[in-house]
């Protein structure tokens, strides 16, 4: 078995860690997300047009169905994360938003291929489960886990976590058929291109002129190092997901939780205290098991 797919998996879940704690230390908003998307779009153009275009051009009426789907997954995804970054830290959105994804792949898995999970698989969906609960306590007590229900549906943070994930779940079993059929980096930039579009409709209709250039005069480099780790994380999955197996690259990519939390902590000054210390091992625990239960 090769190993190299799998090292491309960890140094993805680096890069991927490391774009989401730019976003995140950059407050997360919708301007930032939308400005970062259309630098994307600028700065792999001339990659585009000499490996890509042609492929783009000669398979358009295969390429543009997929695409138009793996861009409104993808910026359901970009929409719920900038959300849930808006009110709550990286050492907590991250590792939901992350390690909730194989939640919602073996229903999809069964309803797209037919796939059922084992007693293995079933025990890593519940640690992730029981993580994503401890994550969400403000302590490991019965009292705080009483409370978590009102808790969660003040703050809003974990449901919009959830639907990040549940979205990103979405578009990975979507862009696992996709590449079967176009070539990754043509498929990835020509969805980036149509998620790019819709934002920046959204900031031409939402902000003044001088909100957007106030954004990009204060986040430019943050946003274009957002721009560049996006695109070179998930190309690397894309081709990991080529000549790896998909449990295992799914699996190792969950390592991003780790990085992420680190990052919170270290850099952001986030409190990483016992729940989320426990939860994020449960996460990854869980993750891990994944790999096993095939």
């Amino acid at each position: 078995m090769s190993v190299a797919p799998y090292l491309l998996v960890v140094l993805s879940a680096v890069a991927h860690a490391y774009w989401n704690f730019l976003l995140k230390r950059s407050r997360g908003g919708q301007l930032f997300v939308g400005l970062s998307k259309l630098g994307e779009v600028a700065l792999f153009a001339p990659v585009f047009v000499v490996v890509g275009l042609r492929e783009a051009v000669g398979h358009a009426s295969l390429l543009m169905p997929l695409a138009v789907v793996g861009a409104a997954l993808t910026l359901t995804n970009y929409v719920m994360l900038a959300f849930a970054y808006g009110r709550g830290d990286l050492s907590l959105v991250y590792p939901i938003s992350r390690g909730a994804v194989l939640l919602f792949l073996p229903f999809l898995g069964y309803l797209v291929f037919g796939e059922r999970i084992g007693v293995v698989g079933g025990a890593a969906l519940a640690l992730i489960v029981v993580g994503i609960i401890v994550l969400s306590l403000p302590s490991v007590s019965w009292a705080a886990l009483a409370g978590l229900s009102s808790h969660v549906t003040r703050s809003g943070v974990i449901g919009f976590a959830l639907l990040a994930a549940a979205a990103a779940a979405s578009y990975t079993v979507w862009d696992k058929r996709s590449i079967g059929l176009i070539s990754p980096f043509t498929y990835f930039y020509s969805y980036t291109v149509l998620v790019a579009a819709a934002y920046g409709a959204h900031i031409v209709r939402r902000y003044p002129w001088a909100t957007v250039r106030a954004e990009w005069s204060q986040h430019r480099w943050a946003i274009m190092q957002v721009a560049f780790f996006n695109t070179f994380a998930y190309w690397l999955v894309l081709l990991a997901l080529r000549s790896g197996t998909s449990s295992y690259v799914i699996a190792l990519r969950q390592l991003s939780v780790v990085f992420g939390a680190l990052l919170g902590w270290r850099l952001l000054g986030e409190q990483l205290g016992r729940p989320k210390r426990l939860g994020i091992a449960l996460l990854v625990g869980g993750t891990m098991l994944v790999a096993l239960a095939r």
